[in-house]
């Protein structure tokens, strides 16, 4: 625990809502764990209760914390399991928002399964899976960074241009339409790469969604994972 400063221009209820939110991004407090009380707060930093709710309702705002009547605050552990039958592309959602978009491959190679992944796919031993890392911007701000794994059934999208939207590559040149799977949604905080994709700091909270989604014909098709600045982005179920 560090002391706050009294003898600079940062207000104190500031310098305590920092001080919690790298106590969340360090894993100090975890997912889900209660923190401290307000006045055990206010005992630890030498402050006054109100100084403790305004530092926390600045951190209730950014979505790191939340309240619970009668028990007490909690970081936030949003996770919602949602299977959808009609998927929402990244490119659609956008769109829908009339915003620009603009999509940068950053690599495309081969890459050993996991079990998980296995297990989705109905892969063999020694099958290996596609991999798809983009990075995506809106109105020119870096906002999501993707990856997608396919089989090698789609191993010609190595040829194709992927600056803009799988899902219409996948029904123009595949005749091909995701129909079903889940959606997982839940925090996350930015690692060193996704920090500098993004342009934010390290241990930034972001939201973090994984699609395993099925074709028009019950196969698997893909399986993504996209992170995505909160801040700048709400993400749209359909």
């Amino acid at each position: 625990m560090e002391a706050l400063n009294t003898q600079t221009s940062v207000p104190l209820y500031s310098q305590l809502a920092e001080q919690l939110r790298q106590d969340i991004y360090t894993g100090r407090f975890t997912q889900g764990e209660k923190i401290p009380s307000e006045f055990e707060l206010s005992s630890l930093y030498n402050v006054s209760r109100s100084t403790v709710r305004k530092a926390i309702s600045v951190l209730v705002s950014e979505n790191l914390l939340e309240t619970t009547h009668g028990k007490g605050t909690f970081v936030s552990s949003p996770k919602i399991n949602q299977n959808s039958s009609g998927f929402l592309s990244f490119t659609e959602n956008v769109r829908s928002m009339e915003k620009t978009l603009i999509t940068r491959t950053i690599h495309m190679t081969h890459v050993v399964p996991s079990e998980h992944q296995k297990h989705f796919f109905r892969l063999d031993e020694k099958e290996k899976l596609l991999v798809v890392e983009r990075l995506r911007y809106i109105d020119h701000i870096p906002i999501c960074v993707e990856t997608s794994w396919f089989t090698s059934r789609y191993d010609s999208l190595q040829e194709k241009n992927l600056n803009g939207s799988l899902y219409e590559i996948l029904r123009n040149d595949y005749d091909i339409r995701p129909l079903t799977g889940s959606k997982t949604i839940e925090l996350c905080y930015a690692s060193p790469d996704e920090a500098a994709l993004l342009d934010i700091p390290r241990g930034s909270a972001l939201m973090l969604i994984e699609d395993l989604v099925y074709d028009n014909h019950e196969n698997p098709l893909h399986i993504s994972k996209q992170v995505l600045r909160g801040d700048k982005f709400r993400y749209a179920l359909k």
